[in-house]
């Protein structure tokens, strides 16, 4: 039986190789003039037509995959079997910088990572320490930096733009709407005294208007990072001549500031939600020339 199966193989085999190859990549034949010195090559476990392949051709194929992806293995499109590869032995000192180059290639990324990290990490500490010159004064923000252990900055000085930006996320303008927009539904008054909160819809049975608001990163980042030096000149702006220090003038800036750019911000998406509430969808105009055909 042993030697059946054997002799079914050998026969398939030499059926197969007796067949005119064709090779998958540029479609030629060994019976063509021109290829008749080329190398046939069978890397995959394909069968047929289809096995064979031109080495030049293979060749060619696997550098164009090796370009697109360094990474990915080079494989047969059809039975996805993967290339069996060799290279010649180099010698000792080639085989060295090669391995130096592959672990190069492979620390790279850490150290990217590290100095992009170090990078913004520094940049915020920087930016910190800049705030609380503004906040505070550079004499005050000097001296209290110097009376603190240098650790304790490290670890306040950058956290002061990630707060800035935290808090920025808050959505407290889009609270406080609702709540005033459900208190004006109740008392007759707050609804005279904010007309621009009657917006009741005529095809909606809801009488809470939703504010949804598209949140853009980059316009919150700057508001963000720029809430400090607004609130420093807000406060020199309206609080100059007073008995205030240079922290509680910038504390009062920041609050007027914070509240006057809320009651604008909130009027606005009030008024554009009216806006979208009354929103319809209208005929076509038909032109002179359409209604005659």
């Amino acid at each position: 039986m042993e030697n059946a199966n054997i002799g079914q193989r050998s026969s398939s085999y030499s059926q197969e190789t007796s067949e005119p190859k064709h090779c998958w990549v540029c479609f030629g034949t060994d019976e063509d003039d021109y290829e008749s010195n080329r190398d046939w090559v069978s890397p995959c476990k394909c069968r047929g037509s289809t096995r064979w392949v031109h080495q030049n051709c293979v060749q060619r194929w696997v550098d164009e995959k090796l370009k697109e992806n360094l990474s990915v293995k080079a494989h047969c499109p059809q039975c996805h079997t993967q290339y069996i590869i060799v290279y010649d032995e180099v010698n000792y000192f080639v085989r060295m910088l090669n391995k130096l180059d592959k672990t190069a290639n492979q620390l790279c990324p850490f150290l990217a990572a590290g100095v992009v990290v170090s990078t913004l990490y520094w940049s915020a500490a920087s930016y910190g320490a800049i705030t609380m010159m503004q906040v505070m004064g550079e004499r005050e923000a000097i001296t209290m930096m110097e009376n603190t252990d240098s650790y304790m900055l490290l670890l306040v000085l950058p956290s002061i733009p990630l707060s800035l930006i935290l808090c920025k996320t808050i959505n407290w303008e889009e609270t406080l709407l609702l709540f005033v927009q459900r208190f004006t539904s109740q008392l007759p008054l707050l609804r005279t005294i904010m007309p621009s909160f009657l917006c009741e819809p005529v095809n909606s049975s809801t009488s809470t208007v939703q504010f949804n608001s598209v949140v853009n990163p980059t316009t919150t980042l700057c508001a963000a990072l720029l809430l400090p030096t607004t609130a420093t000149v807000v406060g020199n702006l309206l609080f100059d001549n007073s008995s205030y220090s240079y922290l509680q003038k910038t504390i009062l800036g920041g609050l007027v500031y914070i509240a006057v750019k809320g009651v604008f911000r909130i009027y606005q998406r009030q008024h554009n939600v009216i806006k979208e509430r009354t929103r319809k969808v209208i005929d076509y105009p038909e032109t002179d020339a359409e209604e005659n055909t």
